[in-house]
């Protein structure tokens, strides 16, 4: 029995592989250096590519064992960016240059033909980002494994579980990010406008267990202007209009400024039931255009009305920002108009003929 039981160890241990045996996992991540202007904060990332620094020393040893190789594309983009030319307070940085192209090098030459698993775009707490919203971290994943599979040349693949660390990003600044997220993520719906996606992806960098909570904070409230800026492309220029009649034409105008064409519905909403004004589908818009049309509005009472302007997807979901029409009715009753015409031409015609007695009397 002891003979069969020590075997039995013996055979467990054997086939339950040791940490010595296991692959070893490189793991090329760091904090942003970016902003969402694209504008490098700081030259630390110049530093770690050295040939000692931190992302340096994980590209630099050269060793044929086998290793998976995790990687965030979002700190790739910003080394090819350093490799392309970049400025510090406006300077450029030719010494960071030359050792981001160095590293680049370094970096496809150490992969070789290693197993490569590509992170959530921005290397977000994947944890949060799955509780906020699942489905924009499967998003995340996607736009990594492309992102990476053309910096690198290769196919690479996506896991779950690979992501370390936790942000802890405040619940204010997780406010901030959803409504980021529902506001680019609703534009989406209506057009395919590569910057929006871009920019998208860039929301996850706000979660990136690297960060401190001063970084946190800046780059939280810096999404919020760079998503006003975007979704601003796509919109119904606002405007007041004078209306003198029962039924009358809006001339309203839409903007794309975006590189791409799309297809938006126009929802048009009355603040009150002066006015109705009916909804426009499937209006055609180019890229880079303005375009007008002449919209008819029914006004039942005088009075102002404020017209609450937004697009519609194909879903018939709101999305992009609001605009306001403000329209402002002075109707004149039809039996007014004709007794104010007719005392017109009566008070005429009394003129005239007092005209008429004046010439008869003078030439008496």
């Amino acid at each position: 029995m002891k003979k069969f039981a020590l075997a039995t160890v013996l055979l467990i241990s054997f086939s339950i592989p040791s940490a010595e045996a296991a692959t070893p996992v490189v793991r090329i991540t760091d904090k942003p250096h970016t902003g969402f202007d694209g504008k490098f904060r700081d030259n630390d990332l110049a530093k770690s590519l050295l040939p000692d620094g931190k992302l340096g020393k994980l590209v630099s040893s050269i060793s044929s064992a086998k290793k998976t190789w995790v990687i965030d594309a979002a700190l790739i983009e910003e080394v090819i960016d350093m490799s392309d030319g970049y400025s510090i307070e406006g300077e450029e940085d030719e010494a960071g240059r030359a050792a981001a192209v160095t590293w680049l090098a370094q970096l496809k030459f150490s992969v070789g033909n290693s197993p490569v698993i590509a992170l959530p775009y921005g290397n977000p707490d994947q944890s949060l980002a799955k509780r906020l919203a699942p489905s924009e971290l499967s998003f995340y994943s996607a736009y990594a494994k492309e992102k990476l599979e053309s910096q690198l040349g290769r196919s690479v693949t996506t896991e779950n579980g690979w992501g370390k660390g936790s942000s802890g990003l405040p619940y204010q600044l997780q406010s901030l990010y959803t409504s980021n997220r529902q506001a680019l993520t609703g534009l989406s719906t209506i057009t395919s406008s590569g910057e929006v996606r871009d920019l998208r992806a860039r929301l996850a960098l706000v979660m990136n267990s690297d960060l401190k909570r001063m970084d946190q904070s800046y780059l939280s409230y810096a999404s919020v202007e760079s998503v006003k800026k975007v979704m601003a492309k796509l919109r119904v220029n606002p405007g007041r209009y004078q209306l003198t009649s029962d039924s009358a034409k809006l001339p309203v105008t839409l903007i794309n400024d975006f590189d791409t064409p799309t297809v938006v519905s126009l929802s048009l909403m009355p603040s009150n039931s002066r006015m109705a004004i009916a909804d426009v589908k499937k209006i055609e818009l180019e890229a880079n255009s303005r375009q007008q049309l002449s919209i008819e509005v029914d006004v039942f009472a005088p009075g102002s009305t404020t017209v609450i302007a937004q697009f519609l997807n194909s879903k018939g979901q709101l999305v992009g920002v609001e605009s306001n029409l403000e329209l402002s009715a002075t109707i004149i009753d039809a039996r007014v108009a004709w007794f104010t015409t007719a005392a017109a031409i009566l008070l005429f015609i009394g003129a005239v003929t007092q005209s008429v007695r004046r010439i008869k009397r003078g030439r008496k």
